[in-house]
């Protein structure tokens, strides 16, 4: 249990940063606890027993370890606690001088405290109405115009954004193998480290690629790849799409043109 509650103190801290916007929201419940009694079965109990079920080191360490821990904060209603509150002190304030004061410090508080998320890193403008990066998108129109369905294996970045851009892409793997929702198997572990390690095993990727059904294998364009491994098992190299090698070894390659990176 102690390691439990340690990994929970971990992401709480990671999830909170300073502990500023954590501070307020529990300075937001004691208020409401001791100055609006009629709140406490319909707001705050339920509140106080989201937090307990997240803050649980014992269900942390029978389920949510196996889990994405930090997204269950989401269900922890803290923004909300605090925009009631401030709401509540705004109706209590007589003047309306009060209420812009009580409105506005609050405004200032978060701004001062606060962190812009769009300056984080996590955010990236987008380039297209997919919302995916441009030479995943280019990677993805190459192969769907040699195959309708086009099974492959893709390197990280394409994890979540192939999917994202065309329903008909079959990835061998997706965010699975990062950890997220479901496991990944032997083959699709397998498969991703080697791609990902820079060192790869050539003879290993194609082969499989080749006994599993997919068409495409895309890697990182640094990668050198010995002329004579794809062959072997009837791949060839079809494109070089900005970062990325595309390898094919279906009967349409004539179909389409590469598009050309910029």
């Amino acid at each position: 249990m102690e390691a439990a509650m340690n990994e929970i103190t971990y992401w709480y801290q990671q999830y909170y940063g300073d502990g500023f916007f954590l501070m307020m929201a529990m300075v937001c419940y004691i208020y409401l606890y001791a100055h609006e009694k009629k709140e406490r079965k319909r707001f705050l109990y339920p509140a106080a027993l989201l937090v307990f079920c997240v803050a649980n080191p014992l269900l942390y360490f029978l389920v949510f370890h196996q889990i994405i821990y930090w997204r269950l904060f989401w269900l922890v209603p803290d923004a909300l606690v605090i925009a009631y509150t401030v709401t509540k002190l705004v109706q209590a304030s007589g003047k309306m001088a009060s209420k812009l004061l009580v409105l506005l410090m609050t405004g200032a508080l978060l701004v001062i405290n606060g962190t812009n998320v769009y300056q984080k890193g996590g955010f990236t403008l987008i380039q297209n109405p997919e919302k995916v990066e441009k030479p995943v998108k280019e990677v993805c129109d190459f192969m769907l115009e040699l195959e309708e369905s086009p099974r492959c294996i893709l390197p990280a970045p394409f994890l979540w954004q192939a999917r994202q851009y065309s329903g008909k892409i079959q990835t061998m793997y997706g965010r699975n193998v990062q950890g997220y929702i479901l496991d990944a198997n032997e083959d699709q572990w397998g498969m991703y480290y080697e791609i990902e390690s820079g060192q790869a095993d050539y003879d290993f990727i194609f082969r499989r690629a080749s006994e599993l059904g997919y068409e495409f294998v895309v890697i990182y364009e640094w990668n050198e790849v010995e002329k004579s491994v794809p062959g072997v098992y009837n791949y060839q190299e079809a494109a070089l799409i900005d970062d990325y090698r595309i390898f094919y070894s279906g009967d349409h390659l004539v179909a389409a043109e590469a598009v050309p990176s910029e």
